[in-house]
């Protein structure tokens, strides 16, 4: 019988749950090649992955049609996680290659970390922690805002962004939302109001983008739509960098078109030098959002259930099959 070479690639997941890989390790098909904790320019990668028929990739493997020119055996890819920005779908696709992701399974914890860098934000709790440290006991300068009674935006009402309209929903907020595919069902049960992005950005106190990054959203939030915004309007951006043109929001920032911003996703990762650091009206985190014990052992389940779904002859269920 011939097994099938399966390469496990998982930075930034380098997490990747050891009880998974244990399931992979233990079954006779299989030959597992671990890089976890690896990246693409660690001598031997391309030529170790070349030998693979599946892949299992986290968000660091930028998979280009000049990268699958050099993985002739490859039949599966099984990303952990959503996006699927950083691989060239039309290439993959047109090699007969499959190509499946998890939809859902971190979908509660980017939704939790939108709301502890909501709140962190609104209730100055960086600002709390330090005044406390440095003697300064005076709760003045810590004065905070609320969620409730404030109208928020979301752009993209997919696995992610319903999750936070359920939450906002218990903080009694008024919501608005902007989604190609509206959902009907979620929007009647908490409420959301429908609007074209612009009519959302102008009414919005809060705007949370939480749509995928791809030809129709990138640069979706520059210069006019930030103008569009109230000069007290927060904008968190929890999707991808390339949604948001990060030159204009810093002089959105600076110039007070905008009272603030949430960031967990950049248009360069890591962020190692950035203008926004020189900023005091900006929570910045390091595309944290997925980053749980629990959402990393979901994806990494997920991504096994599917490859053994194709090991044993059946179709994965979150199959790719269109750009």
């Amino acid at each position: 019988m011939s097994k099938h070479t399966v390469f496990v690639e998982a930075p930034p997941f380098a997490k990747f749950s050891d009880a998974e890989m244990r399931r992979l390790l233990d079954d006779e098909r299989l030959e597992v090649l671990d890089w976890r904790g690896k990246r693409v320019n660690t001598p031997g990668f391309v030529e170790a992955l070349a030998t693979a028929d599946i892949a299992v990739t986290g968000n660091s493997l930028t998979i280009t049609d000049e990268l699958l020119e050099k993985l002739p055996n490859l039949k599966l890819i099984a990303k952990l996680g959503t996006g699927l920005d950083m691989i060239d779908i039309p290439a993959v696709l047109r090699r007969g290659i499959l190509l499946c992701n998890t939809p859902g399974a971190n979908s509660v914890a980017v939704a939790e970390h939108t709301f502890a860098l909501l709140l962190g934000y609104l209730r100055n709790v960086p600002q709390c922690d330090n005044a406390v440290r440095t003697g300064q006991w005076e709760k003045a300068r810590t004065m905070g805002g609320e969620i409730y009674g404030k109208t928020v935006g979301i752009i993209g009402l997919g696995n992610i962004g319903s999750r936070v309209a359920s939450r906002m929903a218990g903080f009694e907020a008024r919501l608005l939302g902007t989604d190609p595919c509206w959902p009907e069902a979620l929007a009647a049960k908490y409420g959301i109001e429908r609007r074209e992005l612009n009519e959302l950005l102008a009414e919005s106190d809060i705007v949370c983008v939480h749509c995928p990054l791809d030809e129709t959203t990138a640069g979706f939030i520059g210069k006019a739509e930030l103008a569009l915004m109230k000069p007290s309007a927060l904008l968190v951006n929890m999707a991808r960098g390339g949604i948001v043109d990060e030159d204009a929001l810093y002089e959105a920032l600076r110039g007070k078109v905008i009272s603030g911003a949430i960031i967990d996703a950049y248009s360069q990762e890591p962020l190692t030098a950035s203008p926004l650091f020189s900023l005091d009206n900006v929570i910045l985190s390091p595309h944290a959002g997925a980053f749980t014990t629990d959402a990393l052992n979901a994806m990494s389940r997920m991504s096994v259930d599917q490859l053994f779904q194709y090991v044993d002859g059946a179709t994965p269920d979150n199959l790719v099959t269109a750009e």
